[in-house]
């Protein structure tokens, strides 16, 4: 795969290009994944949990892994207080 740099990964997070910063998760190098990684987490994309899941289990290296770990919290824990915000389905009073 063509390697990423870090701005690289730090533009796809500001343009919000999620399925870019995916596909860094395969990068060659070790930092851009885990950049990779930690934006997708401040981004907490619902496409972005099983890639992160995978990555924190499988990645050759220690710190990838750990920042896919952390991300992943982030990504799951977003989720979690989204879906604790939605109302029942009642139509809005105004």
């Amino acid at each position: 795969m063509a390697m990423a740099t870090i701005d690289e990964v730090d533009t796809m997070r500001d343009d919000r290009d999620v399925d870019g910063l995916i596909r860094a998760l395969d990068d060659e190098d070790e930092f851009v994944r885990s950049q990779a990684a930690l934006s997708l987490g401040t981004l907490a994309d619902q496409k972005a949990r099983e890639p992160l899941e995978r990555m924190r289990r499988e990645d050759p290296s220690a710190s990838a892994r750990e920042a896919a770990a952390t991300a992943y919290k982030w990504v799951v824990g977003r989720l979690q207080e989204i879906e604790a915000t939605r109302e029942p389905k009642t139509p809005p009073t105004r």
